[in-house]
């Protein structure tokens, strides 16, 4: 039971963590920035890694039946491993890779600055410090926050579709 719970962890959240890569990509390909304002439309695809590795161990490794408590249990862990790949994915991405997603991510930061800097009448000391503050983005520090983001964001979902797909065998007749 062990070795099958660790391997539906493993590979769901792998291919969870990869799909969401996936898509940071083709935010990119379209010129959209992978970290900016259309970040959250990936939900449904983190939601989608959760529920097929939930549902793949109910139905094909647990006998059709799965505990509330061990389906939570299971979306968290799947949470966990996807948070962290994905991480990763993003930090070898932005450090060897291409750095130019980086470039992109600092470039509209600036210019939402820049735009806002006469809406919030920011004195010139809080300007410059958040211009600092945009200077100092680097490729650990997006990774970091998109594992914090993805990590909490993925537990809350972790726990309502666990309790979703949670389904108890019938009672035994006692007759």
């Amino acid at each position: 039971m062990r070795k099958v719970f660790i391997q539906v962890v493993l590979v769901s959240g792998a291919l969870t963590a990869v799909a969401y890569f996936l898509f940071l990509i083709l935010l990119y390909v379209m010129d959209l920035n992978p970290f900016g304002q259309y970040k959250m439309i990936y939900l449904p695809i983190y939601a989608l890694g959760i529920v097929g590795g939930l549902k793949f161990y109910r139905d094909y490794r647990n006998g059709g039946y799965i505990g509330g408590g061990i389906a939570i249990f299971l979306a968290l862990f799947i949470n966990i491993c996807a948070a962290f790949l994905y991480a990763v994915l993003v930090y070898v991405l932005l450090a060897y890779a291409d750095g130019s997603i980086l470039d992109l991510h600092k470039k509209e930061l600036t210019e939402l600055l820049l735009k806002y800097k006469e809406v919030e009448n920011l004195d010139i000391k809080q300007y410059e410090a958040q211009f600092e503050s945009i200077k100092s983005i680097s490729a650990s520090t997006i990774a970091i926050d998109e594992w914090i983001k993805t990590l909490f964001i993925g537990l809350i979902m972790g726990m309502v579709i666990g309790l979703i797909l949670k389904k108890s065998p019938p009672p035994k007749d006692m007759t």
